[in-house]
């Protein structure tokens, strides 16, 4: 099923961007007719928990902003599984980046939207990806004028890029702070 729906308030370009599976560079990059790139904030391998499954040769925490125009359109967050030695090696010998495993592998992820809300000032998904011996989870979070006319030549706005997030029954609760989106 190729059909995903999502909630009223959204713009046609934010619900492109909202279940985007592994190509918001290139969206991106295609809507401004600019080059893309990343500017690394956090990119750590973290210790394996003592009970963690044998099958898992690491896990990566990594933030990083996607610019545009020299200006942030995303802030993104991920936790990173690698099961398979293969893909390992590739990143941490060869210095492939994460975000770059699907495409140079050549796989199609699988894509899970676990999550989407609207702050005052941003709009964000949380979402998984997925292919054989890699599990990514990430939170994206976007400035909400991302497609108003000319953003990419206005000055950058100050913007807090941190979500509240709570767990509810094993599930994720969003907290929306936009009454009026519903």
């Amino acid at each position: 099923d190729t059909t995903l729906h999502l909630p009223e308030g959204f713009t046609g370009f934010e619900r492109i961007l909202l279940t985007a599976n592994g190509n918001l560079q290139r969206l991106i990059s295609a809507y401004f007719n600019k080059t893309v790139t990343v500017n690394i904030i956090e990119n750590k391998e973290v210790p394996l928990a003592q009970d963690e499954d044998p099958a898992v040769f690491a896990r990566f925490q990594r933030e990083v902003n996607l610019l545009c125009n020299d200006k942030v359109f995303c802030n993104a967050k991920s936790q990173v599984v690698i099961k398979d030695q293969k893909v390992y090696d590739l990143v941490v010998k060869n210095g492939v980046g994460i975000g770059q495993i699907f495409r140079y592998l050549d796989r199609l992820p699988s894509f899970d939207l676990h999550g989407l809300g609207r702050t005052k000032n941003t709009f964000w998904r949380e979402y998984s990806l997925r292919i054989p011996g890699v599990d990514c989870r990430l939170l994206e979070v976007f400035p909400s004028t991302l497609f108003d006319d000319h953003w990419i030549e206005k000055p950058e706005e100050d913007i807090s890029w941190e979500v509240e997030l709570s767990l509810e029954d094993d599930k994720i609760a969003w907290i929306n702070p936009n009454p009026e989106i519903k």
